[in-house]
């Protein structure tokens, strides 16, 4: 049994979470403006409500942060956010896979969020691509995006540091590619 083989994850500036900051704060200077504007409101909404922003910035900024790349025996599991995805090896169609950049391959940018997380320059969880297949996403840095096309249709398309190493050590797991 082998060790688990971590990935770094390519980085992606902290000043992205401005996209979830700065809405958060503006609701709460709304709403602290408006109670002190109104005096016959209740000073208990703001006792409740701005704890409760500043739990949801906390969250997401935990999250935003939560993202991992490890390569366990046989499975490659891909932790971001809320999200966690396992693929066999087998599972992936290698001779397929491409290290793109979004700017000259935009085929391989997903399209539409259907459960997930994301701010400009982030995207996390579950995605539509152009064509309409489903697609799991880590992608911090799409100048140096791994596409890992699976068997059942759908693909990762992951932000690895290092992407040419990751799917040289998924090559190498897999063995030689099969002749049809």
């Amino acid at each position: 049994m082998s060790a688990p083989h971590p990935f770094e994850v390519a980085p992606s500036p902290g000043w992205r979470l401005l996209w979830l900051w700065v809405p958060l704060l503006l609701v709460a200077g709304v709403m602290v403006g408006t109670a002190l504007d109104a005096p016959e409101r209740s000073h208990t909404e703001l006792m409740v409500t701005l704890p409760f922003l500043a739990v949801l910035a906390a969250v997401l900024t935990w999250a935003y942060s939560r993202r991992r790349i490890v390569l366990h025996e046989d499975t490659l599991e891909v932790l971001s956010t809320f999200y966690r995805k396992r693929v066999p090896v087998s599972a992936m169609r290698l001779d397929e896979a491409r290290i793109v950049d979004f700017a000259e391959h935009g085929r391989y940018k997903p399209s539409i969020k259907t459960n997930g997380y994301g701010v400009p320059g982030f995207q996390s969880g579950h995605y539509r691509m152009a064509d309409r297949s489903k697609a799991f996403c880590l992608i911090t840095d799409s100048s140096r995006v791994l596409h890992l096309p699976l068997r059942d249709g759908s693909a990762l398309v992951i932000s690895p540091e290092r992407p040419r190493i990751l799917l040289d050590a998924l090559q190498a797991l897999a063995g030689p590619p099969r002749a049809h």
